[in-house]
């Protein structure tokens, strides 16, 4: 009984710590670096569960407990995936909102020919995989998979943040040629203005 039942959590924790990873990562991407408290709920139900287990001599009794724990964890996990997902994308649009269209088709082109459609792309599957390893038996292979997709997610991150400085910069440029303009256009009004003004006052003296 008790050599089982350790064999049993020994499974059980190889699906926490794919839960783990993806809680962490989540944070990880969220601007305001919050706990998550659906994640948290059932990963904590889950090690209720785990001590239940502990206390039960029936092995089949024992059994259904610790599924009900691997049921929580698999929730957990399935919270975690759901805000991670959003957290990418959230993370990719709003790095990006301070620049401009012109600012990003001259500096950064790749996004609207590549990386843009790869961020629908990645989007949609990675929704169809999470529906489809709610109700999966082998959760630690649907994670593999979600986490390969995942993977390409955090690369287009980190090839925007390479391009931030350059946007940037570009950004700088533009707004200070801008302002230049709107003084150059400014001066020559008042400039015109003010010999309108003196021609007006020579005509009455003359």
């Amino acid at each position: 009984m008790k050599e089982r039942f350790y064999e049993k959590l020994s499974d059980l924790s190889l699906v926490y710590d794919n839960v783990k990873c993806a809680v962490l990562l989540a944070e990880s991407f969220d601007s305001k670096q919050e706990m998550y408290v659906g994640p948290m709920n059932e990963l904590r139900n889950a090690l209720d569960h785990i001590f239940r287990a502990i206390k039960v001599e029936d092995e089949t009794a024992c059994d259904e407990i610790l599924k009900g724990a691997r049921a929580h964890m698999v929730r957990a996990g399935n919270d975690a995936l759901e805000l991670l997902y959003g957290n990418l994308g959230a993370s990719a649009r709003n790095k990006l909102i301070p620049y401009n269209t012109e600012t990003l088709t001259a500096v950064f082109p790749d996004y609207y020919t590549s990386i843009r459609p790869k961020i629908s792309e990645l989007q949609q599957r990675l929704a169809e995989i999470r529906m489809k390893g709610k109700n999966a038996e082998d959760y630690s292979a649907f994670f593999h998979t979600y986490f390969g997709k995942i993977d390409e997610f955090v690369q287009i991150n980190e090839s925007i943040d390479r391009m931030l400085p350059s946007l940037q910069e570009f950004s700088d440029k533009r707004s200070k040629e801008e302002r230049k303009k709107y003084y150059i256009g400014l001066i020559g009004i008042v400039s015109g203005a003010l010999v309108t003004w003196l021609l007006t006052k020579l005509a009455i003296f003359c």
